[in-house]
């Protein structure tokens, strides 16, 4: 299969970076482009934040939008927006989504106020579309074409992969950098320059953007070079894939060709579970996720530079072919591993994986954001089966129509900005961030960080101000 021709490159700046459940998208901007990079269409929102939101000074620093502090505009409408225009973007023909360490950050708060604003989450890997990471494919790339890019470096002798760095060494100028719009236009010259210097790199990270594709791209590749990066160390494996879970269609079952092949083919039934409930450094299996970007490339194309002769990792590629059956046990093995239970999240802001919305409710939602009049919208309210949902319109209706509403949904919403403003919890606090803002204002110097800091330190104290006495 080719990957998608359309790609939509997108970018986030947040009321927070900590926090992350509940930090707030006030910017986003979007670019449409074909597969030559050529942009067809851009889209550039902005929102005020959520009256239960708690803006952060060091964030406003980095971006400097102290304007939406005042907007008129609401999250709900932005959200809604990005929500419309994606879909169109994508309706005729599928797209890939673009982002920049977005499925550590941006990817996932999309997803959790598209959650929030009653709007289909998986918008980027649904109907078609792919998602990929870039941040995984500059990694890569510094690692096997250290020369490609004169990479700043840091105190540990690493390439650094912030986009603001990589592509100021491209000679872009990046003087409004943070800014979401001008970080898409980053991330597709960026793009655009991989493409002309390493096409089948590219080609192969582009058709990993789909968990077919990406499944397509490890049956066909004899030997896969693996990066893993979970924080700033990396490990780099060899791997050969053996086939999907069948208990969870997201994850790929790998085998390090590192590992003396006849010690891995003789493990027992209980050895192979162990090693496969703890994928490790340690381990001679590998879990790849289909449904998130990886740094993986073809080790036969790209040097990996692996301590083992790459005939010799093509071999043991080959021997493993040879045991069927051996494979098939291991596939038997990882659906017999206990699921992980995550710890049940006590705020619905942060339970978007622990259950979905159902078909009943899910198909009110497009009514709620059709209809015109309060009374229709407060009907479909309470029709929503799901507390969660109910609770999200509230929040809504709240958010556009804070006077005209029934007493206990003004109440109730009066009662979250408290507890938001006021107490201690998941969310960010202002006594915290109140004493970030004095610290800053002994630490930078210029007068436009003054301005800043002082602006969002007005906007708290303005806020808890009206908390306390209302």
């Amino acid at each position: 299969m080719k990957y998608q021709n359309k790609l939509i490159f997108s970018d986030t700046e947040t009321t927070g970076r900590d926090e992350r459940d509940f930090i707030q998208i006030i910017q986003s901007a979007s670019l449409l482009t074909d597969e030559k990079f050529q942009t067809l269409e851009s889209m550039n929102v902005s929102c005020a934040p959520l009256p239960w939101t708690v803006p952060t000074p060091g964030a406003y620093l980095t971006h400097k939008k102290i304007d939406t502090l005042q907007s008129s505009d609401t999250h709900y409408q932005m959200m809604k927006s990005i929500h419309g225009q994606w879909k169109t973007w994508s309706q005729e023909e599928p797209a890939i989504f673009i982002t920049y360490n977005g499925h550590a950050f941006d990817e996932e708060l999309y997803r959790k106020q598209f959650f929030w604003n009653l709007l289909d989450p998986f918008v980027t890997n649904t109907n078609g579309n792919g998602r990929s990471d870039l941040l995984m494919l500059t990694r890569l790339v510094s690692q096997l074409f250290p020369d490609l890019i004169d990479f700043e470096i840091n105190k540990n002798g690493n390439p650094i992969c912030r986009l603001e760095s990589v592509v100021g060494r491209l000679g872009l100028d990046t003087s409004n950098a943070h800014d979401a719009l001008s970080d898409c236009v980053f991330m597709v010259e960026l793009l655009k320059f991989f493409k002309a210097a390493q096409p089948k790199l590219v080609d192969d990270y582009l058709l990993q953007a789909t968990k077919q594709g990406c499944a397509e791209f490890l049956g066909k590749t004899k030997v896969i070079g693996y990066r893993h990066q979970p924080f700033a160390r990396f490990w780099t494996y060899p791997i050969k894939f053996l086939g999907i879970n069948p208990t969870n269609q997201n994850e790929a079952i790998c085998v390090d060709l590192n590992y003396p092949i006849e010690d891995v083919i003789d493990l027992s039934y209980q050895d192979i579970m162990g090693y496969l409930a703890k994928p490790n450094a340690e381990s001679p299996f590998k879990i790849i996720r289909l449904n998130k970007s990886q740094g993986m490339a073809d080790a036969n194309e790209f040097d990996f530079k692996f301590d083992c002769p790459l005939s010799e990792l093509n071999a043991n590629a080959e021997r493993y072919d040879e045991n069927p059956e051996w494979i098939e046990r291991v596939l038997v093995a990882s659906t017999d591993l206990e699921q992980k239970e995550w710890p049940k999240k006590a705020v619905i802001d942060q339970t978007i994986y622990e259950k979905f919305f159902g078909n009943g409710d899910r198909n009110l939602f497009q009514k709620f954001h059709n209809a015109h009049s309060l009374e229709e919208k407060l009907s479909l309210c309470d029709r929503f089966n799901d507390s969660r949902a109910k609770a999200f319109g509230h929040r809504i209706l709240f958010q556009e129509n804070k006077t005209n509403l029934p007493a206990e949904i003004i109440s109730s919403s009066k009662a979250l900005i408290k507890e938001r403003w006021t107490s201690e919890g998941p969310w960010p606090s202002v006594e915290t961030y109140l004493s970030e803002a004095e610290e800053l204002k002994h630490e930078r110097n210029s007068a436009v960080d003054q301005r800043i800091i002082m602006a969002v330190e007005s906007y708290l104290q303005h806020n808890i101000q009206g908390v306390n006495h209302g």
